[in-house]
């Protein structure tokens, strides 16, 4: 009797672990679903204002009627390259692919110059014959199928090339 009703509560704890467990599951679902209502608000709220500043600086040069456009000034505003600076003056802005951060460590900007190297007629004869002994030693150690055969290894390849490069060599 006793037995039983020891299995029985460890029957109930396991059940209220599980449902503890998916409670937490279920907390951290919705405090991701509340961070992302959250980021998504701001982002909203973000471009809101965005929008009434724009809006705002076009209804105070529509408005007033002390500020009138020349067709040259017109240009400027609608030129995305040009940009007016806070004393007045007006600039052409840069562009550029990257970040100028980035662009500093570019490879060929950190490494010195590599002086390239002319390769002679006897290395590239060498590298041809190479690669018709390495053809050949594959053809001979492989499979149909492309494997190599039971109890060969690369390196036997390797060597069997050599042995033929030195016989096409001659």
């Amino acid at each position: 009797m006793v037995r039983g009703v020891r299995e029985y509560r460890d029957e109930i704890r396991s059940q209220s672990d599980r449902r503890r467990e998916e409670e937490r599951a279920d907390s951290r679902r919705e405090d991701q679903r509340r961070e992302e209502m959250l980021r998504s608000q701001e982002e909203s709220d973000r471009q809101r204002r965005e929008d009434e500043r724009r809006q705002d600086a076009l209804r105070i040069v529509m408005n007033d009627d002390a500020i009138e456009i020349t067709p040259e000034e017109r240009k400027l505003i609608n030129n995305p390259e040009m940009k007016m600076m806070d004393d007045g003056s007006i600039v052409r802005r840069a562009r550029t692919r990257g970040s100028a951060f980035a662009s500093q460590f570019r490879l060929d900007k950190l490494l010195p110059k590599a002086k390239k190297t002319v390769r002679k007629k006897a290395r590239k004869e060498l590298d041809r014959l190479q690669a018709e002994a390495f053809r050949e030693a594959n053809k001979l150690l492989r499979t149909k199928a492309g494997k190599l055969r039971k109890g060969v290894t690369q390196s036997d390849v390797a060597k069997r090339a050599q042995k033929i490069l030195k016989r096409l060599r001659k």
